[in-house]
């Protein structure tokens, strides 16, 4: 994690074993880690300290299943495809499509509140959860919320843990309301000379009473990183639907035939409006190695460029033609290639920084270039951070970026729920 190795890695088999062990670690004021796959722990800060990594893949199991209720309780440790698998024999599924999806367990996914193309349609994980069961930094076992929508009441605590990446408690039991599957699903892939025509088209979608699945937007560069060949197995399929010398507005619908073929009328007829080099319609097996490439952009390309960078930007819709053409603009000024892409209909933007490999200050210059974007989308209204980079990048950039008015709140939950700071010290916002 971040340089350092922690001197042991512990198991336990059920919540009350959890409580014991950072019953224990308080007592004797020692650092735990949740890290369960360990695919997100490159997230935050570096730690202040680490001294016991904690990993939930013992607590995997389905805890109850009503599929006519739409509910599912589950153990955190249990992977996210797993589920998936287990929903789909009904006909149901979890609208959560994050990068690492095929690999990433529950737990990390909800600390990390890491989503992908579907939030546009569905929400993110506050939008799932209906209620958990957690320890806290003092050992205690804590249940929030209850098994459907209409047994939550009071406040809802779940909400706080999600995207807190464990400095507030470790959950050990998630309770997830879900959803039935589209009948049919189509995907349409709209080029554009420039950005600003992309999503021109996603204003007047966003704006109607369309209600596609997911609206991404890719820049060229993302495309053709998702043609080259480190990128397999997804390359073959999807180099032939997104063009890699254009802008991409990439849509997803879902629903009966008609309704299939009625959003392939309209959203063609806006295409030749707006003049769009290209537009395509894409189904089956061709789609879902289309959206495969999209969700695991961000994993496929930190495999071939271990040295990326991902600035992630929170920005009204109208700022992301801005703030992605200000960030490659400050990427050209510090020679660092660069990719970009958004969740266009979320308002959810990301600026890729590929140094090349060979190049001595590499660290350096993306800092700057990632501190520079920071405070740049800042100024576009927006809330930008450091999603992912390499250690030495962090030595010289603050990935939370600056402090907000909501900060010392936060501070007085870090307090309440871990008070001796032993969940992940120092890795959120401001170092809690």
């Amino acid at each position: 994690m971040d340089g350092v190795t922690p001197a042991a890695v512990v198991e336990p088999t059920d919540a009350k074993e959890l409580a014991a062990i950072v019953q224990w670690a308080r007592s004797h004021q020692v650092a735990l880690l949740p890290a369960t796959t360990g695919l997100y722990l490159p997230l935050g800060n570096p730690p202040a300290a680490i001294g016991v990594a904690v990993s939930l893949a013992r607590l995997n199991r389905v805890l109850h299943y009503d599929p006519g209720d739409l509910t599912l309780g589950v153990e955190a440790g249990l992977p996210l495809a797993e589920m998936q698998k287990l929903l789909a024999g009904n006909g149901l599924f979890l609208p959560a499509d994050p990068p690492y999806a095929g690999r990433a367990a529950l737990g990390g996914l909800l600390a990390a509140n890491a989503s992908g193309p579907w939030r546009f349609a569905y929400g993110t994980w506050r939008d799932f959860v209906v209620g958990m069961k957690f320890v806290t930094g003092e050992g205690k076992l804590i249940k929030t919320g209850g098994r459907v929508v209409k047994n939550v009441a009071g406040y809802d605590l779940s909400k706080l843990l999600i995207s807190s990446l464990g400095s507030l408690g470790i959950v050990t039991e998630i309770n997830f309301r879900v959803f039935p599957q589209p009948r049919q699903t189509a995907t349409f892939v709209a080029a554009f000379t420039e950005a600003h025509t992309a999503l021109a088209m996603r204003d007047r979608i966003v704006h109607s009473v369309w209600q596609p699945q997911a609206l991404e937007l890719l820049s060229p560069e993302a495309a053709r990183l998702l043609h080259s060949t480190p990128l397999s197995p997804v390359a073959p399929a999807t180099g032939s639907v997104i063009p890699s010398d254009h802008w991409s507005l990439v849509v997803s619908v879902g629903g009966v035939e008609k309704v299939i073929q009625r959003y392939e009328t309209d959203f063609s007829a806006l295409a030749r409006e707006l003049k769009a080099a290209s537009f395509t319609v894409h189904h089956q097996e061709e789609e879902r190695a289309l959206w495969a490439g999209v969700r695991d952009f961000l994993p496929r390309t930190r495999e071939s460029n271990p040295a990326t960078t991902v600035v992630k930007a929170a920005l009204p819709l109208t700022q992301i033609g801005p703030f992605l053409g200000r960030g490659q603009q400050v990427a050209a000024r510090y020679e660092l290639a660069a990719a970009a892409g958004a969740h266009a209909g979320s308002g959810i933007a990301f600026l890729y920084l590929l140094p090349d490999p060979g190049m001595a200050d590499a660290a350096r210059r993306t800092a700057q270039a990632a501190t520079e974007m920071i405070h740049a989308g800042n100024n576009l209204g927006g809330r930008v951070t450091i999603a992912w980079c390499p250690t030495e990048v962090k030595r010289d950039v603050n990935v939370w970026g600056p402090l907000r008015d909501d900060f010392p709140l936060m501070k007085k939950l870090k307090a309440q729920f871990d008070p001796d700071r032993i969940l992940n010290p120092g890795r959120f916002v401001g170092g809690l």
